[in-house]
């Protein structure tokens, strides 16, 4: 099952960046035109800049029912995943602001059963350092939370779940503190969160298409999620009730771009709430509900998503007043990238439009490499029409096609060109070029 959270953007593709006063939407429609001509992803996307949006596109669709076959559009609603829960510490911190609950206030105030409940405050919560259980990625039957479930049901297996670390003593992405910090809102407030989302951000700032508490595939414009098939396949997707305030919030990539541009402009919450929301801390860059999002030198703040068939992504570049946001229902190509080639024709640095080939044009690509001048080999495998790379004892890494045998990895600045002919690869990393060759089979 894919986590609520995916990790956030992380490149480093030129020394310095300048922005220019103009977004390049021309070769933005190149881009998006090339993922939806080689059905590679479905969705929405936006860019806003000084809080003025300036590009819109959606491809694909947002439903491809036999009886209800629908074009994504500008007001398709997407499930935007763990975003919800900038929504959730924006909530949070407007109590704290009015002096219903502070960041020091125990666990224990609202449920004293939980295990550490006596020193768990509401920052911990909110950073990920709580060390409780991780009720939707720590149990082993990962199909469970696509089922519907009580609130009491849902509680018993954070509270019987295995401790991570004592309080404060570490930090571990938590879908479980935003849970129990939902259900504190709650409590506090007597409103159901779906209601704290209309009343204090939804009709606050204008968000027309934005809400919670809604059962999975039950509004006329929500995108419904499909897997890469033959043709696209439905997936069956976490069942959002189970995950109210943790990531089941709908919403449309400008209603998120509106809502990060009030946040950063005081609409939301104070200068002081803000600053401790993106107060980020190793690992990770770990604010309360915010995370910090390296671009270059830069350093953004956002918030990524990710249910078992959507994926999104919300960041902004707050010195040069820039928002990104997209939400994806069908992806044949990495969601991340998606967000860094936005990014990077957004500040129009170089970008080349991938070429995208078919598994039978990857196959002669295919195999072992060694090089004299290394000790490491790489391995070239396949998945579906995506080529992996995985150099020996490292990560795998996708290589995305640029020409008919050229091929790059922009986050680490790797480029690879194959010569079917001669069976060698030419591997560029860091200004080094080294040559390996293609092993034969034993």
């Amino acid at each position: 099952m894919k986590k609520i959270f995916l990790s956030l953007l992380l490149i480093s593709t030129c020394s310095h960046l300048l922005f220019s006063q103009e977004v390049n939407t021309a070769k933005l429609d190149s881009f998006f035109n090339a993922l939806d001509r080689n059905n590679r992803a479905m969705g929405s996307f936006a860019i806003s800049r000084k809080g003025k949006v300036v590009y819109q596109r959606s491809i694909g669709y947002a439903s491809l029912e036999e009886q209800n076959k629908i074009l994504a559009s500008n007001v398709s609603q997407y499930r935007i995943g763990s975003i919800t829960k900038v929504f959730t510490s924006v909530l949070i911190f407007q109590l704290i602001e009015q002096g219903k609950i502070t960041l020091d206030t125990k666990l224990s105030k609202f449920f004293p059963q939980f295990p550490n409940a006596e020193n768990i405050t509401i920052e911990n919560l909110l950073s990920h350092t709580s060390g409780l259980a991780d009720y939707v990625n720590d149990p082993k039957d990962q199909i469970w939370i696509t089922n519907p479930h009580t609130k009491a049901e849902l509680l018993d297996v954070v509270a019987k779940g295995k401790i991570h670390f004592e309080p404060g003593k570490g930090m571990s992405y938590c879908n479980s503190g935003f849970l129990l910090l939902g259900y504190i809102l709650e409590e506090i407030t007597g409103q159901s969160y779906a209601k704290l989302i209309e009343k204090r951000i939804s009709a606050k700032i204008g968000l027309k298409h934005t809400f919670s508490s809604k059962i999975n595939n039950s509004g006329a414009l929500e995108a419904r999620p499909y897997a890469i098939a033959e043709p696209w396949k439905s997936v069956k997707d976490l069942y959002f009730p189970n995950i109210i305030g943790v990531g089941d919030i709908l919403s449309t990539p400008t209603d998120m771009l509106t809502f990060i541009n009030a946040l950063t402009e005081g609409k939301l919450v104070s200068t002081n709430s803000f600053d401790l929301m993106k107060r980020f801390k190793s690992p990770g860059n770990t604010g309360m509900g915010l995370f910090g999002v390296p671009f270059n030198e830069k350093l953004g703040i956002g918030h990524s998503g990710g249910t078992r068939g959507t994926f999104s992504f919300l960041v902004k570049m707050e010195a040069d007043d820039l928002a990104y946001a997209g939400c994806i229902n069908g992806a044949n190509f990495m969601p991340n990238d998606v967000t860094i080639a936005a990014l990077v024709i957004s500040y129009n640095q170089p970008y080349k439009i991938p070429v995208f080939l078919t598994a039978a044009e990857l196959e002669p690509f295919l195999g072992n490499y060694s090089s004299a001048q290394h000790n490491l080999k790489i391995s070239i495998t396949q998945k579906s029409a995506t080529l992996i790379g995985q150099a020996t004892g490292q990560s795998p890494f996708v290589l995305s096609a640029i020409d008919k045998n050229k091929f790059e990895f922009m986050q680490s600045g790797i480029s690879v060109e194959f010569n079917k002919e001669k069976q060698q690869m030419i591997f560029k990393q860091g200004g080094k070029t080294s040559l390996f060759e293609k092993e034969k089979p034993q």
